[in-house]
């Protein structure tokens, strides 16, 4: 027979009720923001916080690349800090720092860059498709081309020099990484847009990249003149394009050759030396 005591009863309860309390019934909280990396700023520069560069692509997030295309487009003073441990307050890249505040998520990003340096908007109309062509591009267009870019082992290879992997480690770790990373992709996707057959991916892919193509009225989506929805679709699309071989190679080579054109253009309009094609 055992007996507890009443001294230890009441804490192994009291630690009970404890983590029940913490898990389901504590609010949740933002985290605070990280201190400020750059403490010597210049005033009105954006300090952009991004993976290191690859050669055959300015960035692969195409989160970052969006904010980098932004910057150029507009002219607005910049400096790229490359970086592989630093995260933002939401734990994610990129995130900026500007005028000494820590500022996260590519979209709020957008945002405070487009109120502080007055980046002026479209016609209400007009803004309104592009908010939501982006809105596409990054919530739902974003999730299918992570899921060709992750099945593609030249994406593994790349992640060797991203993070310096010495020669003889390479046939160890990335296997490894590859098999973490494709199951992490897959879960995220399914829990954001649902799990789909490869013929059903594909349904939805050409759906997306339809109603990108039929957005382009002009050298760009708007007109003669880059937005911030060029930033955001280019963003998603030139990352796997480029830098990967994928099912999305074969369908835009096949299928989307003014969607093609209209990425040639906005490279060569926004990054004519970064890239090595």
């Amino acid at each position: 027979m055992v007996c507890c005591c009443p001294v230890t009863t009441t804490l192994v309860v009291g630690a009970i009720a404890y983590f029940i309390y913490k898990k389901f019934f504590t609010p949740p909280t933002i985290k605070p923001k990280p201190a400020i990396h750059k403490t010597d700023y210049k005033k009105d520069t954006v300090y952009l916080y991004q993976f290191k560069r690859i050669k055959s692509c300015p960035n692969l997030s195409p989160f970052c690349m969006k904010l980098e295309i932004l910057c150029r487009a507009y002219n607005i003073p910049y400096e790229v800090v490359e970086t592989s441990m630093s995260r933002s307050r939401n734990g994610t890249l990129p995130f900026i720092e500007l005028n000494g505040e820590h500022i996260a998520d590519s979209d709020l990003i957008e945002i405070r860059l487009r109120q502080h340096f007055k980046i002026p908007s479209l016609p209400d109309e007009q803004e309104a498709q592009s908010v939501a062509l982006s809105r596409m591009a990054d919530n739902h267009l974003f999730y299918i081309l992570i899921r060709y870019k992750s099945a593609s082992d030249s994406l593994y290879n790349i992640f060797g020099d991203l993070f310096n992997l010495p020669s003889f480690l390479v046939p160890v770790v990335i296997p490894v990484v590859r098999a973490f990373f494709k199951r992490k992709i897959y879960y995220r996707c399914v829990g954001a847009i649902g799990d789909f057959e490869p013929q059903e991916l594909d349904e939805l892919l050409h759906r997306d990249l339809k109603v990108i193509q039929d957005s382009i009225k002009g050298n760009f989506l708007f007109g003669d003149k880059i937005t911030p929805a060029d930033a955001t679709v280019f963003g998603q699309l030139a990352t796997v394009y480029y830098p990967i071989r994928s099912h999305l190679t074969d369908v835009l080579d096949k299928d989307f050759p003014k969607v093609l054109e209209y990425l040639e253009r906005v490279r060569k309009e926004i990054y004519p030396n970064d890239f090595t094609i």
